[in-house]
Protein backbone atom coordinates (compact mmCIF):
# COMPACT_ATOMS: atom_id res chain seq x y z
CA UNK A 1 0.00 0.00 0.00
CA UNK A 2 2.86 2.39 0.87
CA UNK A 3 4.55 1.69 -2.46
CA UNK A 4 1.31 2.24 -4.37
CA UNK A 5 0.82 5.55 -2.56
CA UNK A 6 4.35 6.60 -3.48
CA UNK A 7 3.68 5.75 -7.12
CA UNK A 8 0.37 7.64 -7.01
CA UNK A 9 1.99 10.74 -5.53
CA UNK A 10 4.67 10.64 -8.24
CA UNK A 11 2.02 10.27 -10.93
CA UNK A 12 -0.11 13.15 -9.60
CA UNK A 13 2.88 15.47 -9.19
CA UNK A 14 3.98 14.67 -12.73
CA UNK A 15 0.47 15.17 -14.07
CA UNK A 16 0.28 18.62 -12.50
CA UNK A 17 3.80 19.68 -13.49
CA UNK A 18 3.39 18.42 -17.08
CA UNK A 19 0.12 20.36 -17.37
CA UNK A 20 1.89 23.50 -16.17
CA UNK A 21 4.80 22.83 -18.55
CA UNK A 22 2.37 22.44 -21.44
CA UNK A 23 0.60 25.70 -20.49
CA UNK A 24 3.72 27.80 -19.99
CA UNK A 25 5.49 26.16 -22.92
CA UNK A 26 2.68 27.34 -25.16
CA UNK A 27 2.42 30.75 -23.49
CA UNK A 28 6.13 31.54 -23.88
CA UNK A 29 6.48 29.71 -27.21
CA UNK A 30 8.87 26.95 -26.20
CA UNK A 31 7.83 25.04 -29.30
CA UNK A 32 9.11 22.22 -31.45
CA UNK A 33 8.30 23.64 -34.87
CA UNK A 34 6.66 21.49 -37.60
CA UNK A 35 9.20 22.24 -40.29
CA UNK A 36 11.54 19.96 -42.16
CA UNK A 37 14.51 19.06 -40.01
CA UNK A 38 17.93 18.78 -41.73
CA UNK A 39 18.20 15.28 -40.22
CA UNK A 40 14.69 13.95 -40.66
CA UNK A 41 11.15 15.05 -41.44
CA UNK A 42 8.99 15.86 -38.45
CA UNK A 43 5.51 14.39 -38.53
CA UNK A 44 3.58 16.85 -36.33
CA UNK A 45 1.65 19.54 -38.15
CA UNK A 46 1.60 22.33 -35.55
CA UNK A 47 3.98 23.77 -32.93
CA UNK A 48 4.12 21.53 -29.83
CA UNK A 49 5.63 22.59 -26.47
CA UNK A 50 8.77 20.60 -25.65
CA UNK A 51 8.97 21.08 -21.87
CA UNK A 52 7.85 17.53 -20.99
CA UNK A 53 11.41 16.56 -20.09
CA UNK A 54 11.67 19.46 -17.64
CA UNK A 55 8.36 18.40 -16.07
CA UNK A 56 9.48 14.76 -15.61
CA UNK A 57 12.83 15.85 -14.23
CA UNK A 58 11.19 18.15 -11.68
CA UNK A 59 8.50 15.65 -10.69
CA UNK A 60 11.03 12.88 -10.13
CA UNK A 61 13.76 14.96 -8.48
CA UNK A 62 11.46 16.78 -6.04
CA UNK A 63 9.78 13.61 -4.81
CA UNK A 64 12.94 11.49 -4.72
CA UNK A 65 14.90 14.17 -2.85
CA UNK A 66 12.05 14.83 -0.41
CA UNK A 67 11.59 11.11 0.25
CA UNK A 68 15.30 10.53 0.91
CA UNK A 69 15.46 13.49 3.31
CA UNK A 70 12.22 12.62 5.12
CA UNK A 71 13.33 9.04 5.78
CA UNK A 72 16.93 10.18 6.39
CA UNK A 73 18.61 7.94 3.84
CA UNK A 74 20.03 10.76 1.71
CA UNK A 75 23.72 10.06 1.16
CA UNK A 76 26.50 10.59 -1.37
CA UNK A 77 25.08 7.86 -3.58
CA UNK A 78 21.70 9.56 -3.93
CA UNK A 79 23.34 12.97 -4.23
CA UNK A 80 25.59 11.62 -6.97
CA UNK A 81 22.65 10.17 -8.89
CA UNK A 82 20.68 13.43 -8.74
CA UNK A 83 23.65 15.61 -9.71
CA UNK A 84 24.64 13.32 -12.59
CA UNK A 85 20.99 13.25 -13.73
CA UNK A 86 20.95 17.05 -13.70
CA UNK A 87 24.06 17.22 -15.91
CA UNK A 88 22.55 14.86 -18.48
CA UNK A 89 19.22 16.67 -18.35
CA UNK A 90 20.98 20.04 -18.73
CA UNK A 91 22.78 19.17 -21.96
CA UNK A 92 19.49 17.94 -23.45
CA UNK A 93 17.60 21.02 -22.24
CA UNK A 94 20.23 23.29 -23.77
CA UNK A 95 19.74 21.38 -27.02
CA UNK A 96 15.97 21.92 -26.79
CA UNK A 97 16.30 25.65 -26.12
CA UNK A 98 19.18 26.56 -28.41
CA UNK A 99 19.61 23.89 -31.07
CA UNK A 100 16.23 22.24 -31.58
CA UNK A 101 15.08 24.31 -34.54
CA UNK A 102 18.47 25.22 -35.97
CA UNK A 103 21.01 23.14 -37.82
CA UNK A 104 23.90 22.34 -35.53
CA UNK A 105 26.61 19.96 -36.68
CA UNK A 106 25.99 16.49 -35.20
CA UNK A 107 29.67 16.29 -34.23
CA UNK A 108 29.24 19.28 -31.90
CA UNK A 109 26.25 17.66 -30.19
CA UNK A 110 28.13 14.36 -29.94
CA UNK A 111 31.10 16.10 -28.33
CA UNK A 112 28.93 17.56 -25.56
CA UNK A 113 27.10 14.26 -25.08
CA UNK A 114 30.43 12.48 -24.64
CA UNK A 115 31.70 15.19 -22.27
CA UNK A 116 28.61 15.23 -20.05
CA UNK A 117 28.31 11.44 -20.08
CA UNK A 118 31.94 11.26 -18.97
CA UNK A 119 31.27 13.71 -16.13
CA UNK A 120 28.12 11.83 -15.09
CA UNK A 121 30.00 8.51 -15.10
CA UNK A 122 32.78 10.07 -13.03
CA UNK A 123 30.29 11.37 -10.45
CA UNK A 124 28.49 8.02 -10.23
CA UNK A 125 31.77 6.13 -9.86
CA UNK A 126 32.89 8.48 -7.08
CA UNK A 127 29.53 7.84 -5.40
CA UNK A 128 30.13 4.08 -5.58
CA UNK A 129 27.86 3.39 -8.55
CA UNK A 130 29.50 1.60 -11.47
CA UNK A 131 29.25 -1.59 -13.49
CA UNK A 132 30.23 -4.37 -11.09
CA UNK A 133 31.03 -7.03 -13.69
CA UNK A 134 34.77 -6.38 -13.51
CA UNK A 135 36.73 -5.86 -10.29
CA UNK A 136 38.79 -3.10 -11.88
CA UNK A 137 37.56 0.39 -11.03
CA UNK A 138 38.82 1.70 -14.38
CA UNK A 139 36.98 -1.00 -16.34
CA UNK A 140 33.84 -0.34 -14.30
CA UNK A 141 34.10 3.40 -15.00
CA UNK A 142 34.59 2.86 -18.74
CA UNK A 143 31.54 0.58 -18.94
CA UNK A 144 29.48 3.00 -16.84
CA UNK A 145 30.40 5.82 -19.21
CA UNK A 146 29.51 3.66 -22.21
CA UNK A 147 26.15 2.67 -20.69
CA UNK A 148 25.18 6.30 -20.09
CA UNK A 149 26.30 7.55 -23.51
CA UNK A 150 24.64 4.65 -25.30
CA UNK A 151 21.30 4.69 -23.50
CA UNK A 152 20.66 8.43 -23.64
CA UNK A 153 21.05 8.15 -27.41
CA UNK A 154 19.04 4.93 -27.59
CA UNK A 155 16.00 6.54 -25.97
CA UNK A 156 16.45 9.76 -27.94
CA UNK A 157 16.36 7.76 -31.19
CA UNK A 158 12.97 6.34 -30.15
CA UNK A 159 11.46 9.78 -29.62
CA UNK A 160 10.26 9.97 -33.21
CA UNK A 161 6.51 9.47 -32.83
CA UNK A 162 4.05 10.37 -30.11
CA UNK A 163 4.09 8.11 -27.07
CA UNK A 164 6.90 5.79 -28.18
CA UNK A 165 9.92 6.70 -26.03
CA UNK A 166 7.79 7.20 -22.94
CA UNK A 167 5.78 4.03 -23.52
CA UNK A 168 8.84 1.86 -24.12
CA UNK A 169 10.49 3.27 -20.99
CA UNK A 170 7.32 2.55 -18.99
CA UNK A 171 7.38 -1.13 -19.99
CA UNK A 172 11.09 -1.36 -19.14
CA UNK A 173 10.50 0.24 -15.74
CA UNK A 174 7.84 -2.37 -14.96
CA UNK A 175 10.45 -5.04 -15.65
CA UNK A 176 13.00 -3.35 -13.39
CA UNK A 177 10.39 -2.97 -10.64
CA UNK A 178 9.81 -6.73 -10.71
CA UNK A 179 13.49 -7.68 -10.44
CA UNK A 180 14.36 -5.09 -7.78
CA UNK A 181 11.28 -5.77 -5.67
CA UNK A 182 11.84 -9.52 -5.74
CA UNK A 183 15.54 -9.00 -5.02
CA UNK A 184 14.91 -6.63 -2.12
CA UNK A 185 17.02 -3.84 -3.64
CA UNK A 186 15.31 -0.78 -2.18
CA UNK A 187 17.16 2.13 -3.84
CA UNK A 188 16.77 1.03 -7.50
CA UNK A 189 13.22 -0.14 -6.72
CA UNK A 190 12.28 3.33 -5.43
CA UNK A 191 13.95 4.95 -8.44
CA UNK A 192 11.97 2.70 -10.79
CA UNK A 193 8.69 3.28 -8.98
CA UNK A 194 8.94 7.08 -8.74
CA UNK A 195 10.17 7.34 -12.32
CA UNK A 196 7.28 5.17 -13.50
CA UNK A 197 4.80 7.60 -11.98
CA UNK A 198 6.60 10.57 -13.54
CA UNK A 199 6.63 8.99 -17.01
CA UNK A 200 2.97 7.95 -16.88
CA UNK A 201 1.97 11.48 -15.85
CA UNK A 202 3.76 12.71 -18.97
CA UNK A 203 2.31 10.02 -21.23
CA UNK A 204 -1.24 11.21 -20.49
CA UNK A 205 -0.39 14.30 -22.55
CA UNK A 206 2.08 12.67 -24.95
CA UNK A 207 -0.03 9.77 -26.23
CA UNK A 208 -1.15 10.55 -29.81
CA UNK A 209 -2.12 13.15 -30.67
CA UNK A 210 0.52 14.60 -28.34
CA UNK A 211 0.04 18.03 -26.78
CA UNK A 212 3.56 18.12 -25.32
CA UNK A 213 6.92 16.55 -26.20
CA UNK A 214 9.66 15.35 -23.86
CA UNK A 215 12.40 16.93 -25.96
CA UNK A 216 15.99 15.79 -25.92
CA UNK A 217 16.10 16.70 -22.22
CA UNK A 218 13.41 14.13 -21.44
CA UNK A 219 14.90 11.44 -23.65
CA UNK A 220 18.37 11.91 -22.15
CA UNK A 221 16.90 11.96 -18.64
CA UNK A 222 15.04 8.67 -19.17
CA UNK A 223 18.00 7.07 -20.92
CA UNK A 224 20.28 8.07 -18.05
CA UNK A 225 18.07 6.42 -15.44
CA UNK A 226 17.68 3.25 -17.47
CA UNK A 227 21.49 3.17 -17.51
CA UNK A 228 21.59 3.72 -13.74
CA UNK A 229 19.13 0.89 -13.13
CA UNK A 230 21.11 -1.47 -15.38
CA UNK A 231 24.30 -0.45 -13.55
CA UNK A 232 22.75 -1.02 -10.12
CA UNK A 233 21.64 -4.49 -11.20
CA UNK A 234 25.11 -5.53 -12.37
CA UNK A 235 26.96 -8.14 -10.32
CA UNK A 236 30.62 -9.26 -10.32
CA UNK A 237 31.39 -11.79 -13.08
CA UNK A 238 27.67 -12.45 -13.66
CA UNK A 239 26.76 -12.37 -17.34
CA UNK A 240 23.05 -12.64 -16.49
CA UNK A 241 23.25 -9.28 -14.76
CA UNK A 242 24.42 -7.75 -18.07
CA UNK A 243 22.21 -9.56 -20.59
CA UNK A 244 19.04 -9.35 -18.46
CA UNK A 245 18.86 -5.51 -18.39
CA UNK A 246 19.68 -5.36 -22.11
CA UNK A 247 16.54 -7.41 -22.80
CA UNK A 248 14.52 -5.38 -20.30
CA UNK A 249 15.50 -2.11 -21.97
CA UNK A 250 14.59 -4.05 -25.05
CA UNK A 251 13.55 -2.85 -28.49
CA UNK A 252 15.24 0.59 -28.32
CA UNK A 253 18.64 -1.11 -27.98
CA UNK A 254 18.10 -3.61 -30.81
CA UNK A 255 16.54 -1.01 -33.09
CA UNK A 256 19.39 1.43 -32.52
CA UNK A 257 22.03 -1.26 -33.08
CA UNK A 258 20.36 -2.28 -36.35
CA UNK A 259 20.11 1.30 -37.62
CA UNK A 260 23.74 2.13 -36.76
CA UNK A 261 25.04 -1.02 -38.47
CA UNK A 262 22.86 -0.24 -41.52
CA UNK A 263 24.17 3.32 -41.73
CA UNK A 264 27.78 2.18 -41.45
CA UNK A 265 27.32 -0.47 -44.15
CA UNK A 266 25.75 2.16 -46.40
CA UNK A 267 28.70 4.46 -45.65
CA UNK A 268 26.52 7.00 -43.89
CA UNK A 269 27.27 8.79 -40.65
CA UNK A 270 25.87 6.75 -37.73
CA UNK A 271 25.13 9.94 -35.77
CA UNK A 272 22.98 11.66 -38.41
CA UNK A 273 19.27 10.93 -38.00
CA UNK A 274 17.06 9.41 -40.69
CA UNK A 275 13.79 7.50 -41.02
CA UNK A 276 15.16 3.96 -40.96
CA UNK A 277 14.03 3.03 -37.47
CA UNK A 278 11.60 0.18 -36.92
CA UNK A 279 8.74 2.52 -36.09
CA UNK A 280 9.50 4.56 -39.21
CA UNK A 281 9.26 1.44 -41.37
CA UNK A 282 5.91 0.55 -39.84
CA UNK A 283 4.47 4.05 -40.12
CA UNK A 284 5.92 5.45 -43.34
CA UNK A 285 6.67 2.36 -45.42
CA UNK A 286 4.01 -0.08 -44.23
CA UNK A 287 1.34 2.56 -43.80
CA UNK A 288 0.35 1.74 -40.22
CA UNK A 289 -1.23 4.53 -38.19
CA UNK A 290 0.73 6.01 -35.31
CA UNK A 291 -1.42 4.16 -32.77
CA UNK A 292 -1.05 0.80 -34.54
CA UNK A 293 2.69 1.39 -34.79
CA UNK A 294 2.79 2.06 -31.05
CA UNK A 295 0.84 -1.10 -30.24
CA UNK A 296 3.19 -3.25 -32.34
CA UNK A 297 6.27 -1.69 -30.69
CA UNK A 298 4.73 -2.03 -27.24
CA UNK A 299 3.91 -5.68 -27.87
CA UNK A 300 7.47 -6.46 -28.95
CA UNK A 301 8.79 -4.56 -25.94
CA UNK A 302 6.60 -6.60 -23.58
CA UNK A 303 7.91 -9.83 -25.13
CA UNK A 304 11.52 -8.68 -24.72
CA UNK A 305 11.00 -7.57 -21.12
CA UNK A 306 9.29 -10.87 -20.30
CA UNK A 307 12.20 -12.66 -21.97
CA UNK A 308 14.65 -10.66 -19.86
CA UNK A 309 12.84 -11.59 -16.65
CA UNK A 310 12.71 -15.24 -17.71
CA UNK A 311 16.41 -15.15 -18.58
CA UNK A 312 17.31 -13.65 -15.19
CA UNK A 313 15.24 -16.01 -13.07
CA UNK A 314 16.03 -19.16 -15.01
Amino acid sequence: MTYFLLFLISFLISLAVVWLARFFGGKFQFFDLPKEDPQKIKIHQKPIPFLGGLAMFLAFSILFFALSCFYEFFDWKIGGILFAAFLIFFVGFFDDLKWKNYFVKPKIKLFFLILFSFLAALILTKAGIKIQFFESIIAGFILTFFYILALINVIDFQDGIDGLAGGMTTISLLGFIVIFLSGGNLLPFLISLILLGAVLGFLIFNFPPASIFMGDSGAYFLGFFLAVLAILFSKPCNILSIIGPILIIGLPIFDTAYVIVKRVLEKKSPIVGDRDHFYDVLHFKKGFSVKKTLLICYFIQVILVAGGLFFIYI
